[in-house]
């Protein structure tokens, strides 16, 4: 696998690119005939699989899960995982979003 260097928008792109790159393989093994508009539909449905985590190290996770989009898939163990840690423990300072609000209002100033 590639290494992403970026922020959550390139790793988002990689994991959509390597899913729908698998359903289109899988409807060409398939012989399924889709259109632009069934591609678009796939992909706004990928938008929905993004999981946020935070490990027991306290490092911050972002996962992307989606099954193949079509039900005859001869690959069940295909769930279109990605994920990349986006932060970890020492590089992360937590605030109250009221904290943050505050500190970006002083900013302003």
């Amino acid at each position: 696998m590639t290494m992403i260097q970026g922020d959550i928008w390139d790793h988002e792109a990689e994991a959509l690119r390597i899913w729908l790159k698998h359903i289109e393989e899988c409807a060409q093994e398939l012989e399924i005939e889709f259109d632009a508009y069934e591609m678009e539909q796939a992909g706004e449905s990928f938008q929905e699989c993004q999981q946020l985590r935070i490990l027991q190290d306290g490092s911050i996770k972002v996962k992307w899960e989606h099954t193949c989009w079509w039900a005859d898939c001869k690959h069940p163990a295909f769930h279109g995982d990605y994920y990349c840690v986006l932060a970890h423990p020492k590089d992360v300072t937590w605030k109250s979003p009221y904290d943050l609000a505050i500190e970006l209002s002083e900013a302003s100033e």
